[in-house]
């Protein structure tokens, strides 16, 4: 009886331990920015990712800017700020794993070696599986660098609704990716 007593606590606290920690695991793999060919900001977002991208290039990471989808304030800036920006409305699949296939394909295209992936940072262990799917194999290199939103807190992620909602849908997603992409279901 007591083996079955310390068992259950055990798995309780282990349950306790990876909620708490749900939105640090997610966010895990951001690095620091470093020298690259340009900078690539995901799709979606509130404009966190938009300020993150555009301060890297201004802070001279790489000499060119990539937006994915961006919203029409972002879009206006950027032409204003960098008029050599580029605009990618095309990605597909419209999600992550689109991006990052659309991104190894205009890198070999314009002969880029590495590029800044710039995104929120509950959706960073996602992009990590898409994006190293995409690019196994290949000579090309991508830095995950988180975009630094309001909301977000990796260890108190529960307690604002909108970081909640982001790291649930993430474990939802992460767990369609897998069985998508990597046992090929739902195709």
């Amino acid at each position: 009886m007591k083996r079955t007593g310390f068992g259950w606590l055990l798995a309780v606290l282990l349950a306790l331990l990876g909620f708490w920690s749900a939105g640090a695991i997610l966010a895990l793999p951001s690095s620091n920015p470093q020298r690259a060919d340009a900078v690539v900001m995901l799709g979606g977002g509130d404009g966190a990712r938009y300020a993150r991208a555009r301060e890297l290039v201004l802070a001279g990471f790489a000499p060119r800017l990539v937006l994915i989808d961006p919203t029409a304030a972002e879009l206006a800036d950027a032409k204003t700020r960098f008029p050599d920006a580029m605009v990618w409305k095309d990605v597909l699949p419209g999600n992550s794993w689109g991006e990052a296939k659309t991104t190894r394909n205009r890198m070999q295209a314009n002969g880029w070696k590495s590029v800044l992936v710039v995104t929120d940072p509950p959706h960073m262990l996602r992009v990590r599986y898409a994006w190293a799917s995409n690019f196994f194999g290949s000579d090309l290199r991508y830095v995950l660098v988180a975009a630094n939103p309001p909301w977000w807190s990796a260890w108190r992620w529960w307690q604002n609704p909108q970081s909640a909602r982001f790291v649930g849908e993430e474990m939802l997603k992460l767990g369609y990716y897998v069985v998508r992409y990597r046992f090929g279901f739902f195709e």
